[in-house]
């Protein structure tokens, strides 16, 4: 059984973290498979309707998914079948994209970069005292609490949160491109 299955199989015993983990992991996947769709629907409409069938369906004890990262490839299956039905409501028939194409198989799991990691974190080290301390409170946190209690949780107002994570963002940006890292490349 794949990570993917374990966290579904524990959502669909109630577990919201679980939900929120698997998310994580089929998110790229589904992305990538939706870009195609792009110019006929809005994508992130199409993720997050996915993301709620799919919490929908996890609480479904009548419905069983069965094999080898079932659950993805039903989010995926879903996806596709919400693009095309937004595109055909909105009149957009004529941008979608063939249906006789076959979709380019994603992995769930792309294969780690040891060196991307290393840089990434190297740069998230060197990110000014505050906007890192914001970014240590997202990463640590960032799935399991709103923004608002993560702010209070390192004596922040909101908007100084968030603020101070976009600082973050940025100088770890800098910092990887300063390397050699083209951002653009990394998070296709």
């Amino acid at each position: 059984m794949t990570r993917i299955d374990l966290l579904f199989a524990r959502a669909r015993d109630g577990d919201a973290e679980a939900f929120a983990g698997w998310m994580g992991s089929v998110e790229l996947p589904i992305r990538s498979r939706l870009q195609r769709f792009a110019r006929a629907v809005d994508v992130e409409s199409i993720v997050q309707e996915t993301f709620l069938r799919m919490w929908v369906l996890a609480r479904d004890r009548e419905r069983e998914l069965s094999g080898e990262n079932a659950s993805l490839r039903f989010a995926l299956g879903l996806a596709r079948n919400l693009a095309r039905a937004e595109a055909r409501r909105l009149g957009r028939e004529r941008l979608l994209p063939p249906e006789d194409v076959p979709d380019v198989p994603v992995e769930p799991d792309p294969p780690s970069d040891p060196g991307l990691r290393r840089a990434i974190l190297e740069c998230i080290e060197r990110v000014a005292k505050r906007p890192l301390a914001a970014l240590r409170a997202r990463l640590a946190f960032g799935a399991l609490a709103p923004d608002r209690d993560i702010a209070r949780m390192v004596g922040m107002t909101v908007n100084t949160f968030l603020q101070n994570i976009v600082r973050a963002r940025r100088q770890v940006a800098e910092c990887l491109e300063q390397k050699g890292i083209v951002l653009g490349e990394v998070l296709r």
